[in-house]
């Protein structure tokens, strides 16, 4: 008699260890998957990141050509080239 209730015991801790068990996996399991996602937003990012170093460092290389420095001086400044003819517009203020 003795036998077969700490079989019952053993049977009911053994289904509580595989209740435990399985809970703690499906949780792990989705903590998993949002660190997943949470790494493809951060990969996501650094390669838009990257794009805009790439991008600024061509500027930056561009900075110092003559076609660059003479945009800057027509935007910014309103400089003309000699012997260009200049139009202003009487109406816009």
């Amino acid at each position: 008699m003795r036998l077969k209730k700490t079989s019952i015991w053993v049977k009911l801790l053994l289904i509580v260890v595989i209740v435990y068990a399985v809970v703690t996996l499906v949780n792990l399991q989705d903590r998993v998957t949002a660190a997943q996602a949470e790494v493809a937003e951060l990969e996501q990012q650094v390669l838009y990141a990257e794009q805009e170093n790439a991008l600024a460092a061509q500027e930056l290389e561009d900075l110092g050509s003559e076609q660059s420095i003479r945009k800057i001086a027509r935007t910014r400044l309103g400089m003309v080239e000699a012997g260009e003819i200049v139009f202003y517009d009487a109406d816009a203020q």
